[in-house]
């Protein structure tokens, strides 16, 4: 009858039109890719496994495990990092990436390329303490790195810093207003509308001074200018979490850090000049400080011609020494920044990029390596709210891994010889592959 043959030619369109829906929803599903890792380091445990593989779609992990029980499908992309150590991703707790010169564009090109060279030292993720007259050019970089028209770090911006009025050396304005690199406000109410200010423009955090001009005494003791006061300080951290932002602040001592360890800050940037007493509060309140080192080390020979025999770096080194041993929650942070700022390596004139040296130094006062590459990993995750997304190579994780050659456990200086990077599961660096003659290639 008319009607059966009806019924089965509807019944046949049916069939090809969901095989085609199929194919074409397998079609746009993502690629897979298998990294097979000679030996994979696992934060969280402090093992290093050996013959792993990380199955990856998109830009999320989707299955990590040994080679004899992960099948690698069909089709699948494979890296071959069998010979090498792959690891989390590093986030570098600490970095400015402008420079105040010039205008916009010239901020967003000087935060751009620095981006690019700690991205591929193997800092998959940068948080921003501040743009440093750079405006808001670190929140527009990540939104250009987010959108897809560039490739870079994960980016946490702090935009301008959030600044009270600071005794210094600046011009009584006549006939023009100096230019404020930062957002400078006072009292309570003024601060709460900074840090609306920056939440408005896309920050992800508010970075604040608390501390402002030092010295060193005779007997050695650094003396440091608190900044803010204690209602102003609550005020501050009150609003930033209203906002869901976390705060951080730069301190080195003093009341400034007392007053800041009162209030809560999420975490406390240098601590210097943290006393015993503070480092008690500290371990107490379970707050972290992420001191920056290389910076110290570069300040040295002026810090000498005014206070020798006494400077940062000579004090930085017995602080955080205490404060290791005392069991403060400790960050990883660079403070790398562009030059001529900050120049840790003169050789390349730069800082962004070779900011692994800090690794050996830590060691060399008393950290593990292991505790070393968990400062840079899970450690600073949790510092900064994304321990369900980063900071170890698990399952529903993003995809950001990288690779050295060698076993950074028995040898911390690899981590100064980052050879593969991958964000996102993109690939952005792979020397094993140059070596290699092309380590890619699609499982059969």
């Amino acid at each position: 009858m008319p009607w059966r043959s009806s019924l089965r030619i509807a019944v046949g369109l049916l069939g090809v039109l969901f095989t085609a829906t199929l194919l074409w929803s397998q079609a746009q599903a993502p690629e897979i890719t298998a990294v097979r890792a000679g030996r994979l380091f696992d934060p969280k445990s402090g093992q290093m496994s050996n013959n792993e593989v990380v199955l990856i779609q998109g830009e999320k992990i989707t299955q990590v495990g040994p080679t004899a029980s992960v099948t690698i499908p069909a089709g699948a992309r494979v890296i071959d990092l069998s010979r090498a150590t792959v690891l989390p991703g590093l986030i570098d707790g600490h970095v400015h990436l402008t420079d105040a010169v010039g205008n916009m564009q010239h901020q967003m090109m000087v935060a751009f390329h620095w981006a690019t060279a700690s991205l591929n030292a193997g800092y998959t993720t940068l948080v921003v303490q501040g743009s440093h007259g750079g405006g808001f050019a670190d929140v527009e970089l990540k939104r250009a790195i987010e959108s897809g028209l560039v490739t870079g770090p994960r980016i946490l911006p702090a935009g301008p810093l959030l600044d009270p009025t600071m005794a210094g050396n600046a011009y009584f304005p006549l006939e023009f207003k100096p230019l404020e690199q930062d957002i400078v406000a006072n009292g309570a109410g003024a601060l709460r509308a900074g840090v609306r200010e920056l939440a408005h423009y896309g920050a992800d955090h508010v970075k604040i001074t608390t501390t402002g001009r030092f010295y060193f005494k005779p007997n050695g003791e650094m003396v440091n200018t608190p900044t803010l006061t204690l209602d102003e300080m609550k005020a501050v951290v009150d609003e930033a979490h209203r906002q869901g932002m976390f705060i951080a602040s730069h301190t080195y001592g003093g009341e400034g850090l007392r007053v800041t360890i009162e209030a809560g800050v999420d975490d406390i940037q240098h601590g210097t000049a943290a006393t015993d007493d503070d480092i008690k509060t500290l371990v107490q309140k379970h707050l972290p400080i992420t001191t920056t080192i290389l910076d110290h080390r570069q300040d040295e020979p002026e810090d000498l011609k005014q206070w020798a025999p006494y400077s940062r770096w000579r004090l930085v080194e017995q602080t955080w020494k205490k404060m290791l041993a005392a069991g403060v929650i400790l960050g990883w942070g660079s403070g790398a920044a562009p030059p001529p700022g900050r120049v840790y390596n003169t050789a390349c004139n730069c800082s962004h990029g070779v900011q692994g040296e800090m690794f050996p130094i830590f060691v060399r006062w008393g950290a593990t390596p292991l505790y070393t590459l968990r400062m840079a990993t899970t450690v600073n995750a949790e510092i900064i709210h994304k321990q369900d997304t980063l900071g170890t190579i698990e399952k529903g994780k993003f995809a950001d891994l990288i690779a050295v050659s060698g076993d950074p456990l028995q040898d911390i200086t690899e981590m100064q010889r980052v050879k593969f990077v991958m964000k996102g599961g993109v690939v952005v660096r792979d020397d094993f592959a140059a070596q290699n003659g092309g380590a890619l290639r699609s499982e059969k």
